[in-house]
């Protein structure tokens, strides 16, 4: 329950209480009253460059933590700018509160400066932000406060946005807190257990009959940390362990993990699958970047599905709301029909097969990631962003046996990975950051880099630079021959740049692989935030098994 006060105070106290440690957003006028308000109670309120680059930080604190986020915007520019943040959370179902101010109630549908709340007259905000929310609302009367408050983490429990629309005025309005401001954050609805002992019961009869299980991990096994109830379920039932892109980081003991799945995975995950008579999926919905090019083998064996979200691919399905309470709950099952004892087949994850870089004097992407990983400190929050930095970082540096990875398939845009890992490491800052980006997306949301520079966030950017949108090129030279190419720009440098813009902070241009391993020993060893700039080919192909021929990527 919500102690009085006003409405700006009671959101940020029911906020905290659902174990939200710190606000993203930009100030303007529709919103500064929440964030004095911030400022009054102890709630650190961070002022991004753009609002996007705020969502992308509060989505980026919830997939590290398994807490919500928290985003605030003004009105107008402002409410636009996180639309494409809070559409990745809702494809990726990722937790992120969006409090956007409005104008004073008065002037609604009066010509107010930034107006969005009296359509057809005005931009239709409710119905802009409705569309990628699992639920929106306008605050109108602070007696409104306690139901908005109990569906918006009501939302957030189900793993999707909620975004309240509070107009100005209504923000200073006292509320009493009454009618259940919050409701709880703890998980209290029933799981199917009826539905799990009979999937137990299932996977003991074939395991026992000698058929061989393949374990498929997601992003919410990683985000709700259980990975060692899925190894335990591994182990019991004699399975392999493969994860999709979510689920990279999820399994920590890597003895039986065959790789990642997916368009950028490893050909030791498809044949782990290949080899499977039954597939236990948990926590990863399969859409076609955890699955691609998997299909011909899913049609072909027994495909089980547990989650807290719907599968995007045909399966048997148990509906859960707690993956994690879910996975404890079929262990002990599987436990109790006393299988027999299966020692997992051993893996080793292998490699896509790609082209050397065209030039030899600019180091390859798979040297680069080899030596990046050579020095990633254990405990690294470590996050790829698009493109053929993201491809490569997710090929290479994956699956994690310590530490967390993060790759954001859901709008997949370039930038998200910057502002998230900063954001991240405002959050928390006993924890380094490690940003692996290409220059299209420094060039989108690069200056987000002055936030951690601000707040002297444990971050170290490592942009690979090819002058180009390289995944774009490789496009273009494989499906448009004949046509001219738009994606190669004129030589930039990054490191200049930045050096230039942030005195004191540490920027390392190496040129080959060898000078990136020692400036990531060096760049990992002090707090930061610093930068890694690399020159790299616009013409290297990445590990994306399309543009590669069939018989390297099988």
């Amino acid at each position: 329950m919500v102690a009085a006060g006003t409405v700006a105070e009671c959101i940020l106290e029911a906020a905290r209480e659902h174990g939200i440690s710190a606000v993203f957003g930009v100030h303007g006028a529709n919103i500064e009253d929440v964030y004095a308000t911030g400022a009054v109670i102890g709630m650190p309120m961070v002022v991004a460059k753009h609002e996007f680059a705020a969502g992308a930080m509060a989505d980026g604190v919830a997939r590290m933590t398994g807490r919500p986020g928290m985003v605030v915007t003004t009105s107008g520019g402002g409410a636009l700018n996180v639309v494409a943040a809070l559409a990745e959370s809702y494809d990726s179902r990722v937790p992120v509160l969006a409090v956007i101010g409005a104008p004073p109630t008065p002037l609604t549908g009066r010509g107010a400066f930034q107006d969005m709340l009296d359509p057809p007259d005005t931009i239709d905000l409710t119905a802009v932000l409705g569309g990628i929310t699992g639920y929106c609302v306008v605050v109108r009367l602070a007696a409104d406060l306690g139901s908005a408050l109990a569906q918006s983490f009501a939302a957030l429990r189900r793993g999707l946005p909620a975004a309240l629309i509070v107009p100005k005025d209504v923000q200073t309005q006292p509320y009493d807190g009454a009618a259940g401001a919050t409701g709880t954050a703890a998980d209290s609805a029933k799981q199917a257990s009826a539905s799990l002992d009979t999937l137990a019961t299932f996977l003991a009869e074939r395991v026992t009959a000698g058929a061989h299980t393949c374990v498929w991990v997601g992003d919410e096994v990683s985000r709700s940390h259980a990975g060692e109830t899925v190894s335990a379920i591994a182990t019991m039932l004699g399975a392999t362990i493969v994860a999709a892109p979510g689920g990279a980081d999820a399994v920590t003991d890597l003895t039986t993990h065959a790789g990642v799945t997916g368009v950028m995975g490893h050909p030791s995950a498809r044949r782990a699958l290949a080899d499977a008579d039954v597939c236990l999926a948990l926590g990863t919905r399969m859409t076609v970047t955890d699955r691609g090019g998997l299909d011909d083998l899913l049609d072909g064996i027994e495909l089980y599905h547990v989650g807290e979200q719907p599968p995007r691919y045909p399966s048997k399905t148990v509906a859960v709301t707690s993956i994690a309470t879910a996975l404890i709950h079929l262990a002990e099952s599987a436990s109790l029909r006393r299988l027999p004892p299966r020692r997992p087949p051993r893996a080793v994850v292998e490699y896509l097969t790609t082209p050397p870089a065209p030039d030899p004097h600019l180091p390859g992407l798979p040297a680069l990631m080899t030596a990046i990983d050579a020095h990633l400190p254990h405990d690294a929050h470590v996050f790829a962003d698009a493109g053929n930095a993201g491809a490569a970082a997710l090929h290479h540096l994956t699956p994690r046996r310590s530490g967390r990875f993060t790759v954001a398939l859901g709008m997949g845009g370039m930038g998200y990975a910057i502002a998230a890992g900063i954001g991240a490491a405002i959050d928390d800052p006993s924890r380094r950051s490690v940003v692996i980006a290409g220059d299209g997306a420094f060039f989108m949301h690069g200056m987000e880099f002055h936030t951690a520079v601000e707040h002297d966030a444990p971050v170290t950017l490592i942009v690979l630079n090819n002058n180009a949108h390289g995944m774009c090129v490789t496009r273009e030279n494989l499906y448009f021959p004949e046509t001219f190419g738009v994606n190669r720009f004129r030589t930039s440098d990054i490191a200049g740049a930045v050096s230039a813009l942030y005195t004191g902070v540490t920027v390392r241009h190496p040129h080959d692989a060898a000078g990136t391993s020692a400036a990531c020993a060096a760049l990992f060893a002090e707090r930061g935030p610093n930068c890694l700039v690399v020159e790299c080919h616009s013409d290297e192909v990445p590990p994306f098994a399309p543009f590669l021929p069939r018989e390297d990527s099988a």
